[in-house]
């Protein structure tokens, strides 16, 4: 019976984790900038109005939207990444770098629906009844804001996970961990958009868009660039290893 060992891909991790940057970029500028989105139409328009704004900007919303549905699933291949690195602190057993997983897969799927209601919208305008294109305006705004939980999920895992780091210099700031508390925290009161139309409560408020957006845009981008800092000092620790300590780590199987 004879050990056989297979070394960790970092090329990989790398690639995945860059993911996340490509991810806020296609996002900010796609939806944020492009689409019109920076600010949106606000909760406070009438069908008509929401209307006039999809004519009028029907195809860079239709650009927009079409690039983000596709753009979203590198946030997915991002959490892999990072869920990978989590589990080098606690351990491949670990269930917080699995809730990571799957928040950062989960929150794909808002992104995608919410995306595809507003590029239909952006499409059909010409040929529906406003209050239509009304009801999918509010109906994107509806899936892609309280689902919200499904990422908090995610960023709880992280926090904890990173904080537990019991390194000289962990992997991931400290400041980063607390950032995402704050992040979750300014989530919750995005269950208040279907009570309001105007103030910092409505979708496009100060408080439930500049404020619980950002705080995530935010996080999300300083994640990203720690944890591809952090694949390099794993490469470096696995190159320092003993071949034993190294093999742990990598994992072993037994052949005969």
């Amino acid at each position: 019976m004879k050990p056989e060992t297979y070394s960790t891909d970092y090329t990989m991790w790398r690639l995945l984790a860059w993911c996340g940057p490509i991810f806020m970029t296609v996002f900010f500028f796609m939806w944020g900038v492009f689409a019109g989105n920076l600010p949106p139409a606000g909760a406070d328009l009438d069908a008509a109005q929401i209307t006039a704004h999809y004519l009028n900007n029907g195809m860079a919303i239709r650009i927009g939207m079409s690039v983000c549905m596709v753009g979203s699933a590198f946030y997915m291949a991002w959490g892999c990444a990072v869920s990978k690195v989590m589990r080098r602190i606690e351990g491949p057993d670990g269930i917080l770098s699995n809730l990571e997983m799957m928040g950062a897969t989960i929150t794909c799927a808002p992104l995608l629906v919410a995306c595809g209601i507003w590029l239909t919208a952006s499409i059909e305008a010409p040929q529906l009844p406003p209050a239509i294109i009304h009801m999918m305006y509010w109906l994107g705004w509806m899936i892609i804001d309280i689902a919200y939980m499904v990422t908090t999920f995610q960023i709880f895992a992280v926090g904890i996970v990173f904080l537990r780091d019991q390194r000289e210099k962990p992997l991931m700031p400290a400041w980063i961990s607390w950032w995402g508390f704050v992040t979750c925290a300014a989530f919750f009161p995005v269950s208040l958009i279907p009570f309001f139309k105007t103030g910092p409560f409505a979708f496009h408020g100060l408080f439930n868009f500049w404020i619980a957006f950002f705080t995530w845009y935010i996080w999300v981008t300083a994640v990203s660039f720690n944890i591809i800092r952090a694949i390099s000092r794993l490469q470096q620790e696995d190159g320092a290893a003993s071949p034993s300590a190294a093999q742990q780590r990598a994992g072993v199987l037994i052949t005969g």
